[in-house]
């Protein structure tokens, strides 16, 4: 569904999170109260712009959550997603500019980095001082607004405590403050720059770097087999160490569920596809 092209058209009038679960309390916490206390590692609700009122039931997908507003008559499966959506976003009108949307952020620079191989699209990174970033945030939101771009890359901003040696995790990783395009190595676990543009670059010079080596990295990257992919992890013990444990509360009780075997929960090992201990990425 994510990859309908309705879909995503209906998507655009709604600010769509991801919620990093394995990565912070809040955000586990969060899927706890949309799930009636459990935590499973997929949940789904609309809220309105306040964040607090939900506008859409909760479940395990879009389709659970949104299958209460449906009555005689209405679609089912993704095109009743969509009209549901629909019918949600024409109750609000958009306010500031187009240009003005909210970029993307991660925990750590170390999960961008296994986000973007997991979902095969380029990372864009901001080295620099937080102070320095005000001014590199407001040439960052036309450039990822403009329809060329949206949804095509991820995007970090350094945090000088979490991200104080991610330099090690990058080859060619530059010496000073700067605008990185990285390209993440199979598993997510360290990755290459491509290009690096000054602090002060223009939306036109990051837009044309980036559509540029976009060109490059869709024709040589290489579609992952889910299958495979877990399979090649498990054979080369490929681990990544989560800050929440793993595991799922489907009991709802507050306790993570330990299972044996391959399932055996931990804290950590989410990687993709580390025997004992975590589950493969997806």
């Amino acid at each position: 569904m994510f990859s309908n092209k309705e879909f995503i058209e209906a998507s655009r009038k709604f600010v769509c999170v991801r919620l990093e679960s394995y990565e912070s309390l809040e955000h586990q916490d969060l899927v706890r109260s949309f799930l009636g206390g459990r935590f499973e590692n997929t949940a789904f609700c609309i809220l309105a712009p306040d964040a607090e009122e939900r506008l859409s039931g909760t479940g395990r997908s879009p389709n659970q959550g949104l299958a209460s507003g449906r009555g005689p008559g209405r679609k089912s499966g993704d095109d009743g997603v969509i009209e549901s959506m629909e019918k949600i976003a024409k109750s609000y009108r958009p306010r500031g500019k187009e240009n003005e949307m909210t970029l993307q952020d991660f925990h750590t620079f170390r999960q961008a980095l296994n986000v973007a191989s997991g979902d095969q699209r380029l990372l864009l990174f901001v080295s620099a001082p937080e102070a320095d970033q005000a001014k590199v945030k407001e040439a960052l939101k036309p450039v990822f607004a403009h329809e060329d771009v949206i949804g095509k890359f991820h995007l970090d901003f350094a945090d000088a405590a979490a991200d104080e040696k991610w330099g090690d995790l990058i080859k060619k990783s530059p010496s000073k403050p700067s605008i990185v395009l990285i390209h993440a190595d199979e598993f997510g676990q360290s990755g290459r720059a491509i290009d690096e543009l000054p602090l002060n670059a223009s939306p036109k010079d990051i837009k044309d770097a980036l559509l540029k080596a976009n060109e490059g990295f869709a024709v040589a990257e290489v579609r992952k087999d889910y299958g495979d992919h877990v399979s090649a992890g498990r054979r080369e013990r490929i681990h990544f160490e989560n800050e929440m444990e793993y595991g799922e509360d489907r009991d709802g009780d507050g306790e993570i569920d330990h299972r044996g075997g391959d399932g055996k929960s931990g804290k950590g090992m989410k990687g993709k596809g580390g025997k004992g201990k975590g589950r493969p990425q997806e």
